[in-house]
């Protein structure tokens, strides 16, 4: 599906990337029309290491880890982890006037209970008007995720 952002920037601003990853948290770990749910064997802390080593090897850096707010019925917690894109910064998008800023470069990692293992939310999307640099980085997040749960 292409998606053409509303409003796309680039920041390393906390303020707009602590909004995004707010919104991001609360709103995007299982929707089925923005994100892909991955099953980790490994509990919460490994599955974070993990993803962030992958990262690293794809050339991506952690530029933030906020715990997520806890949804009403969730068994455990939940980290977003952000990452900063070679171009400089991180994306961070809105997909229409009023919505939420979300930063797509980003991963919510959910411990499940009582198995101790964890899930993976991975953003999906044919990013329209982003810089190559970006969309490329974007692209690649699914196969840097399952690389590191495999």
């Amino acid at each position: 599906m292409k998606k053409q952002p509303f409003r796309f920037w680039m920041t390393g601003c906390a303020a707009v990337l602590l909004a995004s990853m707010g919104a991001q948290a609360r709103d995007g770990r299982a929707d089925e029309r923005s994100a892909a749910l991955r099953h980790s064997r490994y509990g919460l802390k490994e599955t974070v290491l993990r993803l962030e080593a992958s990262a690293q090897r794809h050339g991506l850096q952690v530029l933030a880890h906020v715990a997520a707010p806890q949804r009403l019925g969730d068994a455990g917690e939940s980290l977003l982890i952000v990452f900063a894109s070679a171009e400089g910064g991180t994306p961070v998008v809105m997909d229409r006037p009023g919505s939420a800023p979300q930063a797509p470069l980003a991963l919510v990692v959910s411990a499940r209970r009582p198995a101790g293992e964890a899930d993976v939310s991975v953003p999906w999307a044919d990013w329209a008007g982003l810089p190559e640099g970006v969309v490329r980085e974007l692209t690649a997040l699914p196969r840097l995720v399952d690389e590191a749960l495999g």
